[in-house]
């Protein structure tokens, strides 16, 4: 069940954080094998956190660097489809092409 919120929580912060365009313009396979990666490792340091007696123990930050890790190249990915976006048509040159000037 936390996997599925915790889903939730990582497309929503992605889409907003790095726009929803350019998550538009990524292949799916970085964005499932990302974002699963992503709430994998939300469970995990849950899961860590609970298990031992002090919450903060070497498995919850373990995984928190991984999410870290896991969120810096999504930004990393994101960023290069902004970067490599199509670009705009100019409508003078639409309008030549449609002229044959």
């Amino acid at each position: 069940m936390e996997f599925l919120v915790a889903l939730i929580g990582v497309f929503t912060v992605w889409s907003q954080a790095g726009g929803q365009y350019h998550l538009d313009l990524m292949p799916w396979h970085w964005k499932l094998g990302l974002s699963c990666g992503m709430a994998f490792a939300v469970v995990r340091a849950t899961a860590g956190a609970i298990r031992w007696e002090k919450a903060w123990n070497a498995a919850t930050w373990r995984w928190l660097a991984a999410l870290l890790a896991l969120m810096l190249l999504a930004g990393t990915v994101t960023y290069y489809y902004h970067l490599h976006e199509p670009a705009d048509e100019d409508p003078d040159v639409e309008l030549q092409n449609i002229l044959h000037v």
